[in-house]
């Protein structure tokens, strides 16, 4: 029965689910393996669901059990968060864990922090990844939210997403000394610097190539961070398309000069989504904080 479960069963089941192995979960709880799966097994049977597919290798969450996770992490940062509350513990401070794309960890998280005027007694675990790992990282319950780009299959009752801003992203070049663009689409062939096909940008600019005359650009580098194709950009080895949100300084400066390409400017969405279940009150005045911050970035056309 549920109000028989012990509260050292939710902390095993947090550690197996971040390493994934009774081996080394037993190890870090103290316990033997055969005690750390009864107590998993008891626990599963209270519940009246299965947490783990065992058929999977590596240990995979079912359904029930990516859900039952995040209530579980919600639950025990709330309980220990109270605690130290009651105790008058110094220094208190709530965690907030984000997954977010690579290239928009580095434009967003300055901007929370200046909107944020209690940033200090939070301590924020900030994780930088591709795209559709921060997908990943949601449905399994591994991070409390993502920011990224519009998804699908996040669009559903399971979910909540609330659109920060609109950005596009601009065919560039860098250029010389004298801040004259190193490449013209008068050129035959421009060296291209390409997201791989996988990842959202990726999928935005191929989409465009294919509806093209796309036999100009030469792919001669492909990354799926944005950071570093930028750096490429700069530094002269060819042509791609950045977001706005990240090149607003290198057009500033001449560093970076767009290319005027016909129809070239590409929209793109960002999101901030979280699972649809009521999270710990830190979290949830998170939530409603980001929903009030005004993003403005400046087009170029």
């Amino acid at each position: 029965m549920i109000q028989n479960i012990e509260l050292k069963w939710l902390y095993d089941l947090l550690t197996l689910e971040k390493h994934r192995s009774f081996t080394l979960t037993a190890d870090l709880r103290h316990i033997s393996q055969s005690s750390l799966s009864r107590r998993i097994q008891t626990l599963e049977k209270s519940l009246g669901f299965d947490i783990f597919d065992r058929n999977t290798s590596p240990l995979q969450l079912t359904e029930e059990g990516k859900l039952f996770i995040l209530h579980v992490r919600n639950l025990l940062s709330d309980f220990e968060y109270n605690i130290d509350k009651i105790k008058g513990t110094s220094e208190i401070r709530s965690k907030i864990s984000i997954a977010s794309a690579h290239s928009l960890s580095g434009y967003l998280f300055p901007q929370i922090l200046k909107n944020l005027k209690n940033y200090k007694e939070k301590t924020f675990h900030v994780e930088a990844i591709d795209v559709n790992q921060t997908v990943d990282y949601l449905k399994n319950g591994t991070c409390d939210f993502i920011i990224s780009f519009y998804d699908h299959t996040l669009m559903n009752s399971n979910f909540l997403c609330h659109k920060l801003f609109s950005a596009k992203l601009y065919l560039v070049t860098g250029t010389n000394v004298s801040g004259i663009p190193k490449f013209s689409l008068e050129d035959k062939n421009l060296p291209f610097m390409s997201y791989t096909d996988e990842s959202y940008m990726g999928k935005q600019v191929s989409e465009f190539l294919q509806q093209h005359q796309s036999h100009q650009f030469d792919t001669n580098f492909v990354s799926s961070m944005s950071m570093l194709l930028q750096d490429m950009i700069r530094s002269g080895y060819g042509v791609g398309w950045l977001p706005d949100y990240s090149i607003q300084s290198d057009l500033k400066n001449n560093r970076l000069s767009i290319l005027p390409l016909k129809d070239a400017v590409l929209p793109v969405d960002i999101y901030l989504y979280r699972h649809n279940t009521r999270l710990n009150t830190e979290l949830e005045n998170f939530w409603h904080f980001i929903k009030l911050i005004d993003w403005e970035i400046n087009s170029h056309q």
